[in-house]
């Protein structure tokens, strides 16, 4: 029969318990490895560029501050907007964040930001920013961030006109159909044209706004009140009242440019189209003041 085998030796329970805890010590390195190495490849670094994310929103209507803000990671629960230009970088001074610089910014833009890459910087970058979320004061007709194509604007004299105002309101003048470095490069439809001017010897980019049919721009077909009570501008009229002393023609560079059927013109000198041809529907009072003496 032979000698009997000896029994198999029982694994103490302590070698399973310290083999578990290896595989945990293990997965545990390998976890935290996967969250440096996470973490270090979402962290933001260099200078400033597009795409990348600041703590900084903006608001609905327009703004002559520029705020100061700091680059975060677009996955940070911070980040308000996203840079769409950068387009300078500077050194701050006493004054920094003050006044509002005119950069060229994109369509799209609902504000300028001087954003610095961690807060305490001196250095700066200033940029073109979108909000994340809404609103966007950027969008074409909003009323707010920096002018361009399809944004409203207010009339006035005396420096007063030109700034932007919602195309949702009432008194808005003209419509931007074009900006530009010179009238000379204005659109076809153009009828009238604004220049905004800088201040502290600032320069603006494409400093000329075209302005199209539309808000309290009389275009060929409008109808007008009487000019000797034009304080403030020529004014637009219901054609079938009234107050309708005369129908736009035309409006041209030259006198030989009216149509036919023009029976009366005025003259802007300096304006963009100097010449509006009219053709007249009832006296104005200036008229009736001439024919007094006859």
């Amino acid at each position: 029969m032979g000698a009997p085998m000896p029994p198999p030796k029982k694994r103490s329970p302590l070698v399973f318990v310290l083999a578990g805890l290896a595989v945990v010590v293990v997965l545990g390195v390998v976890a935290v490895g996967v969250m440096v190495f996470q973490s270090a490849g979402n962290r933001v670094s260099g200078p400033l560029q597009a795409e990348q994310c600041i703590d900084t929103g903006f608001g609905e209507g327009a703004s002559n501050r520029i705020p100061a803000s700091t680059r975060v990671n677009c996955d940070d629960p911070a980040a308000k907007a996203k840079v769409l230009k950068v387009t300078s970088d500077r050194q701050a001074a006493a004054l920094r964040f003050q006044t509002r610089a005119e950069p060229d910014c994109p369509a799209g833009t609902d504000g300028v930001t001087n954003v610095t890459l961690k807060k305490g910087d001196e250095h700066y970058f200033e940029a073109c920013a979108r909000n994340i979320e809404g609103p966007h004061p950027g969008d074409p007709g909003a009323g707010g961030a920096l002018l361009s194509v399809g944004d409203c604007v207010s009339g006035g004299g005396l420096g007063l006109g030109g700034k932007e105002v919602a195309c949702s309101t009432n008194d808005w003048y003209g419509k931007v159909i074009a900006r530009v470095d010179t009238e000379a490069s204005c659109p076809a439809k153009t009828l009238e044209t604004m220049k905004l001017r800088a201040f502290s010897g600032n320069t603006i980019e494409r400093p000329v706004l075209c302005l199209g049919a539309g808000g309290g721009v009389v275009a060929a077909g409008d109808c007008i009140a009487d000019p000797s009570f034009a304080v403030g501008g020529l004014k637009k009229a219901d054609c079938t009242s009234q107050t309708a002393v005369a129908q736009v023609t035309g409006r041209v560079k030259t006198k030989r440019e009216c149509p036919a059927t023009s029976t009366h013109h005025m003259t802007a000198d300096g304006a963009y189209l100097p010449i509006m041809c009219l053709k007249q529907m009832r006296p104005t009072l200036n008229d009736k003041i001439r024919n007094l003496g006859r």
